[in-house]
């Protein structure tokens, strides 16, 4: 990695790095009030856990006005949260756009919530507008109501606590959060270290640090960043920065997790709420970003615990385009013109390339959905992603309509690693065993498994097996071994994660299976029409994002969405 410049552009002054390991909760004033917004979407019974647990926090529950917001889920969470929690009002925003709140009048209800809350309300979307969408949601009725005109000022909030609906929460979370807070008015942004909630002894996230001449991102200071040392000495100190190793006390950072991050009102009524066309991922850092380009310190408290699911193990290639499009929106508004001129085309190359590499590699729906990354983000189109792919359907009935549960019928099975060569194993048994359920044994198809040579595959020897075409990672290699399927041309192939390196080159049936649910699948014609459609899509792109780096202008806000 390059040396980089000061980051003279996101804070403006020299900060303390290290603060004391805690505070004692008597520092944080009783009276002060804090809003807190939930987002929720077809999640009832998760977060109807973090509900109990606000109720549970050693700061005073009383002090807390949470605001809760269904995004227009199905499974209905908002009458399950009436009658297990009795909130003071419901309000229904008839909203098409998140930036442009319609709140009806409030339903109310005499009597207080049943958890000792401050107030509870519940805000019910009309249309979902993703994690981003909903947090503003939430921030335009704390700034109408919680604190509006008509509200006492002593019951206004003072900060206000983001949550994730999926998280676990320790009694002293929000009052280690305050706590950090306190120790100076310049802080704008506090952050809780997360832990595996599935693994509660280990760390998985701590200090984000961001990298302005490249745009990335990651838990290590970059080269030249200006926290560079002291991060380098309290690494080495503590053990890493993941993992189970003992953290405690405060670290300056450049990004925080919106999955328990607390917010300066007074900051958020400068810096602004979140950017509309994100709807999820990078809406967090970017607002981490605005505050420091602001003046704010951004603060991890490493003793304010929140347990979460790691993010990677929710990814799916929807969920990633989110990702790619976000952050080079976020590059667009914290870079310094001439280095978005450096770094963009990188950025553009590397998209392109792994869109070139799923058309290869048979995961076609994965390549358009790449592709939409980049064209999306330089045609300026907002919002959630119109084109996910496939539908999921039920894997058995899905082989039956395409005509794959055949003797005649050839499926590969792709084994970049040794654990699917098990998954095929697992797929192949549980397929057998349907076929003979329904009396017809004979109809099982045949496999071939695509195995790469630096695989151990002990299996390949048991009698039975199927047949081995072992490739390396060598173009010569993977062009010869096509050969191999002459004799018998596959009618389909199974990748397993949206993981594949080897390109067959037949045309056939992709079924994909997300081993979250194996036993679903999406499936698509991966046929020569699609594959020269794509490609020409993937032209076209490139040309649009040459000629929107060649015509980079400075980023003008758009007032107070960032």
């Amino acid at each position: 990695m390059t040396t980089i410049a000061p980051q003279s552009t996101l804070v403006q002054k020299p900060i303390e790095v290290l603060l004391p390991a805690s505070v004692n909760e008597s520092q944080v004033q009783a009276p002060t009030r804090v809003a807190v917004i939930i987002i929720t979407w077809n999640r009832k019974g998760y977060v109807t856990n973090v509900m109990r647990a606000l109720s549970r926090q050693t700061f005073p529950p009383s002090q807390l006005d949470v605001v809760v917001v269904d995004n227009a889920g199905t499974d209905g969470t908002l009458d399950h949260l009436r009658e297990q929690f009795h909130p003071e009002r419901v309000v229904f925003n008839d909203a098409t756009l998140a930036h442009e709140p319609r709140f009806r009048e409030p339903i109310e209800q005499a009597g207080g919530n049943s958890l000792g809350l401050g107030s509870l309300t519940l805000v019910r979307n009309a249309t979902n507008f993703g994690g981003c969408g909903g947090f503003n949601t939430g921030f335009a009725y704390v700034d109408s109501v919680l604190d509006g005109a008509a509200r006492p000022a002593g019951e206004r909030p003072s900060f206000v606590w983001l949550v994730d609906d999926d998280i676990d929460l320790p009694e002293t979370t929000l009052a280690n959060l305050m706590a950090t807070m306190a120790r100076d008015e310049n802080i704008g942004l506090v952050g809780s270290r997360t832990m595996d909630i599935n693994n509660r002894a280990s760390t998985i996230e701590t200090t984000i640090y961001f990298d302005p001449t490249t745009g990335l991102m990651g838990d290590e200071a970059p080269r030249g960043h200006r926290l560079e040392q002291s991060h380098r000495e309290w690494a080495a100190k503590v053990g890493g920065t993941r993992g189970e190793h003992y953290y405690s006390g405060s670290r300056d950072v450049d990004i925080v997790s919106a999955c328990s991050m607390l917010a300066r009102w007074s900051g958020v009524k400068k810096v602004g709420f979140w950017d509309y066309r994100y709807f999820i991922y990078c809406d967090d850092a970017d607002w981490c970003l605005r505050f420091a380009k602001a003046g704010y310190r951004v603060v991890l408290s490493l003793d304010a615990v929140v347990y979460h699911t790691p993010w990677h193990h929710k990814l799916t290639p929807a969920r990633a385009y989110y990702a790619m499009r976000n952050i080079l929106w976020v590059l667009r508004k914290v870079l310094p013109l001439e280095t978005q001129k450096r770094a963009l085309p990188g950025w553009f190359r590397r998209i392109l390339w792994e869109a070139g590499k799923a058309l290869v590699y048979r995961r076609l729906f994965a390549a358009e959905i790449a592709r939409r990354q980049l064209d999306d983000m330089v045609r300026g189109r907002w919002g959630k992603l119109d084109d996910e792919g496939p539908a999921f359907g039920d894997l058995f009935e899905t082989m039956r309509s395409a005509k794959l549960l055949t003797p005649k019928a050839t499926i590969a099975v792709m084994c970049p690693r040794a654990d699917m060569i098990a998954w095929g194993d697992e797929l192949r048994a549980t397929l057998e065993a349907k076929l003979k359920a329904a009396g017809c044994a004979e109809n099982m198809p045949r496999f071939v498994y695509v195995v790469r040579n630096d695989v151990a595959d002990p299996g390949a020897s048991v009698p039975g097996a199927p047949k081995r075409v072992v490739y390396s990672s060598r173009i010569r290699s993977k062009l010869r071994r096509q050969l191999e399927f002459f004799e018998h041309w596959p009618d389909a192939a199974i990748v397993f994660d949206h993981t594949n390196d080897f390109p067959l080159v037949y045309t056939g049936w992709n079924i994909h299976i997300d081993r979250r649910q194996p036993a679903r699948a999406q499936i698509e014609w991966d046929g020569w029409i699609p594959r020269l459609t794509i490609a020409a899509k993937l032209a076209m792109t490139g040309f649009r994002a040459w000629r929107f780096w060649k015509n980079l202008s400075p980023y003008e806000s758009k007032g107070r969405y960032g």
